[in-house]
């Protein structure tokens, strides 16, 4: 339906064939188990057992690659109608590259390395419109009838992409502006502290979910019991003050040792999307983010009892999205990595094991003690380094048949990398003839390794 208005922006190529073949690109596919091991915890005696084996279509689903050829493929599987909630942080326009930054540890001393997370360079304005005109339009033959799609967007972008969004949902179906302002950051003599974004939020069709929310009221509101407006009195919600679109109760994730920071730029407050994901599904429902940075959205779902699909062409949003849903010891999920057959392989490290050691612990169970050795990777910013402070975390497959699954995670409590990362484990297994494992390594770049091991076991 075209945009009520009458206006639509028109360049040259907009309508260039949308439905492209994903199926020419490859995949690599494993299943996560969220079993978590910190430092804090005993690494001595932990048992494990088979993994359940769970229906693909009964998990949730990470996707690594480019969010066209994830959107065509999900039409393709037949999630056509089928997803409730979507929302979305694209880029911005900003003519950008953003950036982690962390610390590492080498000789005693502390020093900051920073990572690519992403780049927000489109080569014009047409680009940028191209490839979120071709997304947007996808999006919505994804959603349900009961479906929204909240987009989260700044002064650069959000002027262009909202008549987008008038021509492909209709104007009739925007809902709301809501702007979200924040604190921190300095001010600028050239004009006035820019410090809030837009989230344009427009249903598929008249019959959109919508949970009011609440929020406290201010202590003046509850001091006087009743407000009185035009002389009509209005008692006092339970749930306190209805929302309006102006929220300023939340601010951005400032402090550097808070632990929700993962230290990804753009990384968005858990409350946000909770709020929103509150507002616009119910439980059990089907929610997805395209554009996934350190998977906030995917977080707030497993607190929320929503099902998730998640998606990032950054190998570093991927890692952090995997690592804080391995925290929050998620439901299982699949991550399905995309590959591009034409594109340049990643530069591989090294990854060395220690010799496993088998001894029998009782009838049934057999103490297995593995670990890593050394790992290394041309990307190290050090000689003679120390090689833990470089890796992010790492995951163990025990019963490895070629398709790597993760069923135990050593994991640091939060992104600090000067904390110790524990490299040896011994583990309770069943007793068998002989063991086949697989040990998968992550380090600080987004970078992972897989190294197979097979050994005796005992009876």
């Amino acid at each position: 339906m075209e945009s009520l208005s009458g206006v639509r922006l028109v360049w040259e190529g907009k309508e260039n064939e949308l439905i492209e073949r994903p199926l020419e690109y490859g995949s690599r596919v494993e299943v996560v188990y969220p079993h978590p091991l910190f430092q804090s915890n005993n690494l001595f005696g932990e048992r494990l057992d088979n993994v359940p084996q769970l229906e693909p279509a009964s998990l949730n689903r990470m996707y690594q690659g480019d969010n066209l050829a994830v959107l065509n493929l999900l039409l393709q599987q037949g999630f056509a109608g089928k997803i409730d909630l979507i929302y979305i942080d694209p880029p911005y326009l900003s003519n950008s590259n953003y950036n982690s930054r962390i610390s590492v540890e080498h000789q005693g001393q502390k020093y900051f390395i920073e990572r690519l997370a992403f780049k927000d360079r489109d080569e014009d304005l047409l680009s940028y419109l191209q490839q979120i005109y071709k997304r947007l339009k996808l999006m919505k033959m994804l959603l349900s009838e009961q479906g929204s799609i909240f987009i989260h967007l700044d002064w650069h972008s959000s002027h262009y992409v909202k008549i987008l969004l008038d021509e492909i949902f209709s104007s009739d179906n925007f809902v709301n502006e809501i702007v979200w302002c924040y604190g921190g950051g300095s001010g600028t003599r050239r004009h006035f502290h820019r410090k809030h974004d837009q989230i344009l939020w427009y249903g598929k069709g008249k019959d959109y979910t919508f949970n009011p929310q609440y929020r406290p009221y201010t202590e003046g509101t509850l001091q006087r019991g009743l407000t009185r407006v035009k002389g009509k009195k209005y008692k006092l919600h339970k749930e306190g003050a209805l929302l309006q679109d102006w929220w300023v109760d939340i601010n951005k994730i400032l402090s550097p040792t808070a632990r929700e920071n993962l230290k990804f730029p753009t990384q968005k407050p858990l409350a946000l999307l909770k709020r929103i994901i509150a507002s616009a599904s119910n439980p059990g429902d089907l929610a997805a983010d395209f554009y996934a940075g350190s998977g906030t959205t995917a977080e707030a779902c497993e607190e929320m009892n929503r099902s998730w699909i998640s998606c990032d062409s950054s190998k570093l949003a991927i890692q952090s999205s995997r690592y804080r849903l391995l925290r929050k010891k998620a439901r299982p999920f699949q991550i399905t990595e995309l590959i591009d057959e034409g594109s340049e392989g990643q530069k591989q490290g090294i990854l060395d094991l220690i010799v496993p050691e088998v001894c029998s612990y009782d009838e049934k169970q057999a103490m297995v003690k593995f670990g890593i050795f050394r790992y290394d990777s041309p990307l190290f910013p050090f000689e003679n380094r120390n090689f833990v402070s470089c890796l992010d975390f790492w995951e163990l497959d025990w019963d490895y048949d070629g398709c790597f699954s993760s069923q135990l995670q050593v994991i640091r409590e939060k992104p600090d990398y000067t904390l110790p990362l524990p490299l040896q484990l011994s583990i309770l297994l069943p007793k068998q003839e002989e063991y086949r494992m697989a040990i998968k390594s992550y380090d600080i770049f987004g970078h992972s390794i897989i190294k197979s091991f097979a050994f005796p076991g005992c009876q």
